[in-house]
């Protein structure tokens, strides 16, 4: 796979980390607001992010090696916190699925959201 065929996909994964993390947000929110909690539905949304987010690091880190880097040094921390950020909120959570739970990952959601459009920023 070229160095182009790569950075076409790694650019197309991070619109859609920046959509999929605001829908999971917006969702978990609606449950909060309905008075719900989570449920498996969300936390396989979750766990699909997750996945989403280490094939993105995958295909950064490929570019890195091949000597690709992005504009701004602070990507890598993006990066960072995109693959640790819902794994330790499962640890902070225990795997609570109670309504204050949904607010959690409602939050988690839109701070996922907004850190992948910080790295699509600093990408150059």
């Amino acid at each position: 796979m070229n160095l182009g065929t790569l950075l076409f996909l790694h650019s197309r994964i991070a619109n859609a980390a920046w959509l999929y993390m605001a829908v999971l947000g917006i969702w978990s929110f609606i449950n909060y607001v309905r008075g719900r909690g989570v449920d498996g539905s969300v936390i396989g949304a979750v766990v699909v992010g997750e996945l989403l987010m280490l094939a993105q690091a995958g295909l950064g880190l490929i570019m890195f090696l091949s000597g690709l880097y992005p504009a701004s040094t602070i990507h890598f921390l993006y990066g960072s916190l995109a693959i640790l950020a819902l794994p330790a909120l499962w640890v902070y959570t225990r795997g609570a699925t109670d309504r204050r739970a949904s607010l959690i990952w409602a939050l988690a959601g839109l701070f996922m959201f907004g850190l992948a459009l910080r790295a699509i920023g600093t990408a150059g």
